[in-house]
């Protein structure tokens, strides 16, 4: 219904040099992006390679534009590592009247296309987001037994599953971040999944606070299999007091204190830093502030980390630009 040629083009960037792609006995990792996050994608998959050299891994990219030097880095980098890099160019037309904000892009929606695009072609999918980074071997997750279930989930954080699983009423009484899903691409497909979280997000516009990770937690209801929280390990690197085990496989870099952006400043964004350095996007800066609520940010950051004139500095600036900003609108 909503997913005819939804597909504009596909591209392969075959860095194995081999004309029979075999799907079935890779790991095929899936993000949903648009341009502005091709930046800490790429970090995510270096880091991917880096922990699993003794894997063959397939990435699959959706995404609706990209621009030519990203192009070209992925496809030296597919060369490089010698993995398969593809990427689809998405019609996201069937998600214009869909909601997305700064923080929510549109390209969030393309999660639900990709297990109906694979269908036929990949049995299994992990489905990441692009500000996961991986610290750890796939292979133990590889052998997961999803015995009925349509994908493997880790439940959110506690104040966002309390208030979900209450306004959404899920049944089963769990409710699951949807930066990391790994999912049985048949059964997914043989269950409509796609096409009634589609329907259901459109049914409730405006009504899903966590968009398409709402829908889901609807549609999967009962159909999940609960791993554990180091499969999706989230990081909010606001808070000074956050920290990492030492057993982790993905950490999520939730919130907008990411770790490429000058005001996150805790300790732990050096893991994101390092591996950028040996990436391919390792020559580019941090962001800057660039509106008032970054200043805000980048303000509360200087103070809570004892730097107190920068921290006024910023604040000062946030209260003039925020000003600035309500006499222009």
């Amino acid at each position: 219904m909503y997913l005819n040629n939804i597909v504009e083009n596909k591209l392969i960037f075959n860095g194995l040099n081999i004309e029979d792609i075999n799907y079935k006995k890779s790991i095929n990792i899936g993000y949903g992006v648009d341009n502005n996050f091709i930046r800490p994608m790429g970090v995510s998959m270096t880091s991917i390679i880096k922990n699993n050299m003794d894997i063959n891994i397939i990435f699959h990219i959706f995404i609706d534009y990209i621009d030519d030097m990203s192009l070209n880095l992925l496809e030296k980098f597919a060369k490089d590592n010698k993995v398969i890099v593809i990427i689809y160019k998405i019609n996201t037309e069937v998600f214009d009247q869909l909601p997305y904000t700064k923080h929510f892009a549109k390209a969030t929606y393309n999660r639900f296309l990709m297990p109906q695009i694979l269908d036929g072609i990949v049995n299994k999918l992990i489905y990441i987001d692009a500000d996961v980074q991986c610290f750890g071997n796939l292979k133990s997750l590889m052998q997961l037994d999803f015995k009925d279930n349509i994908v493997a989930v880790v439940n959110d954080l506690p104040y966002v599953r309390e208030k979900q699983i209450k306004k959404l009423n899920i049944k089963n009484n769990k409710y699951f971040n949807a930066g990391f899903m790994f999912i049985d691409v048949k059964k997914w497909n043989d269950n409509n999944i796609s096409e009634k979280a589609i329907k259901l997000s459109f049914d409730n516009l405006g009504k899903f606070a966590w968009l398409d990770q709402d829908a889901l937690n609807i549609v999967l209801d009962g159909k999940c299999l609960y791993i554990d929280k180091k499969y999706d390990y989230l990081l909010n690197m606001k808070h000074k007091s956050a920290y990492m085990p030492n057993d982790v496989i993905f950490v999520h870099y939730v919130g907008r204190y990411k770790p490429w952006n000058e005001w996150c400043m805790h300790p732990l964004r050096k893991y994101f830093l390092d591996v950028e350095k040996i990436s391919l996007w390792g020559n580019m800066p941090l962001n800057k502030p660039i509106n008032y609520k970054h200043m805000k940010m980048m303000g509360r950051s200087f103070i809570q980390y004892g730097k107190y004139l920068k921290g006024i500095y910023w604040y000062i600036k946030y209260t003039i630009y925020k000003i600035k900003d309500k006499f222009i609108r």
